[in-house]
């Protein structure tokens, strides 16, 4: 008994020393200097997956910085059940800015939080 006390202590004392991981804010203006395809898009295509994570594909209507061969856009996106204050829930039919880095043929997101959604309704 007195050995699994000691145990917990050392497990207590040492847990004061690991710290949470943190997600700090990024003002607006330093979302583009984060990415290197800025696009504008609209989801085509949800699938989720076991590890809260969805993949995303956007077809590409316009891309606003970098330089894309292909008109879709693959990525994994974290929202259901994970982190739903920064990324949205993405839809079939969702329309909005799209912040990404490519690293050769893999799309992932800029920074948290780096997709604007457009109101449902505002453009054809």
């Amino acid at each position: 008994m007195k050995k699994i006390t000691v145990l917990l202590l050392i497990i207590v004392a040492l847990t004061a020393f690991v710290y949470a991981s943190e997600i700090y804010l990024l003002p607006l203006k330093e979302l583009p200097a984060k990415s290197n395809i800025i696009v504008l898009g609209e989801v085509v295509k949800v699938v989720p997956s076991q590890e809260m994570l969805d993949m995303v594909t956007i077809n590409i209507a316009a891309v606003l910085k970098g330089e894309l061969k292909d008109n879709e856009a693959t990525f994994i996106l974290s929202t259901r059940g994970g982190l739903k204050d920064f990324d949205p829930q993405l839809k079939v039919g969702n329309k909005g800015v799209f912040f990404l880095t490519k690293n050769n043929n893999t799309f992932e997101k800029a920074y948290w939080g780096s997709i604007a959604l457009f109101p449902k309704d505002n453009f054809n």
